[in-house]
């Protein structure tokens, strides 16, 4: 029989690791790997011992590891709701609720766990929601005013069925991913003036306001941590302004304020928080699919490099753009656009490594 390691072994392989009281306790996943050769036990009091220094990410590779050996360890199960918890990751309740059923009524850490399991109530919020685009075609671009030269010409694309996000990605959406798995914050090259986040936390009250300040590529690795990928042009336009060639996501009417959060006057300036719009604040502005705010409020990046002339070549079926270029394109218009600019057909571009306060996020994904 595999004999446990010793406690002066064990204690090494955790000075190792840097989790012994007085190591680093800001330690990300991305620099840790699974310590070889532990027993799933051994693993258990590693495992422990990182949640209890704050290092939940580097917990869970362990916590993960030994629960191939032990997967209903009562121990192992309760350390992972609560790092799943601490991460606002969406699978927390399951896990506990998995506890609650293993341990027994008297145990100790019931009532933690009950605290946990409301706690991990609010972690839905966090969820991304879909709606459906069907296969079909529809007449992408616009030609003559106000329409720009790089609109036209107009031309029938055929796109697969996918999913794109009902909703821009939110503060809360985005902070649970900041969490998880270390990525950067959202941040203004201007200043805290332009940001609505302090440190790793957005500022109260902004929770379901969009995220801004995040380039393409911080757009990339959001997506792909829900599963998803940002739309490409052709299918964010399609999601936006549905078969029938309209002009905005609610129809041909003009833009009105309780359609859109656009630039009434003409000049808008940057107020804060207060200058953005909520998820789903604009009911009388969804696309037909039961898209919200896909003109107006933030510009949401887009898969595709952008190419002035791309129209006049591209696939007549699921473009994905040109194979490389020096901008990215960005669709939707913004709170400081005018009415010409927030139209579904208008085409923006940004280099990628941009933060603005005028830039947001939505994924798609295939429905296959």
């Amino acid at each position: 029989m595999r004999r446990m390691m010793s406690g002066t072994v064990l204690t090494i392989v955790m000075i190792a690791a840097g989790i012994v009281v007085g190591q680093a306790r800001s330690a990300q996943a991305a620099d840790y790997h699974m310590i070889p050769g532990l027993s799933a036990q051994d693993r258990i009091v590693l495992a422990k011992s990182l949640v209890e220094q704050d290092q939940c990410r580097n917990g869970l590779i362990e916590i993960t590891e030994a629960m191939k050996e032990l997967p209903n360890d009562e121990t192992l199960i309760r350390l992972k709701a609560t790092c799943e918890v601490e991460l606002l990751q969406p699978g927390a309740k399951d896990t506990i609720m998995k506890w609650l059923k293993l341990a027994p009524q008297g145990h100790a850490e019931r009532g933690k766990m009950l605290a946990l399991l409301a706690k991990s109530q609010q972690l839905s919020a966090t969820a991304a929601e879909w709606v459906l685009v069907p296969a079909g075609e529809f007449e992408m671009g616009a030609e003559g005013a106000p329409a720009g030269p790089d609109e036209a010409p107009k031309h029938k694309v055929t796109l697969d069925a996918f999913y794109i996000g009902k909703y821009e990605v939110t503060n809360r959406q985005y902070q649970a991913f900041v969490k998880t798995t270390g990525h950067r914050p959202p941040d203004n090259p201007d200043g805290p003036k332009y940001s609505i986040w302090k440190g790793t936390t957005p500022l109260d009250g902004t929770a379901e306001l969009p995220v801004i300040n995040v380039s393409w590529n911080d757009a990339v690795a959001y997506c792909k941590w829900v599963g998803g990928r940002l739309p490409t042009e052709a299918e964010w336009e399609k999601a936006a302004r549905g078969t029938d060639g309209r002009t905005y996501p609610w129809g041909n009417d003009p833009v009105t304020g309780n359609r859109s959060n656009y630039g009434i006057e003409g000049v808008t300036f940057w107020e804060g928080p207060t200058t953005l719009a909520k998820k789903d604040q604009y009911d009388f502005g969804k696309s037909p699919y039961g898209a919200y705010e896909m003109a107006g409020n933030v510009w949401e990046w887009v898969q595709d490099w952008y190419d002035e002339n791309y129209y006049k070549n591209s696939p007549a079926q699921n473009p994905t753009g040109p194979a490389e270029g020096k901008t990215r394109v960005m669709r939707g218009g913004s709170w400081r656009d005018q009415p010409d600019i927030v139209r579904a057909a208008n085409r923006n571009k940004h280099l990628p490594d941009e933060r603005r306060t005028y830039i947001g996020i939505r994924c798609a994904k295939d429905a296959k």
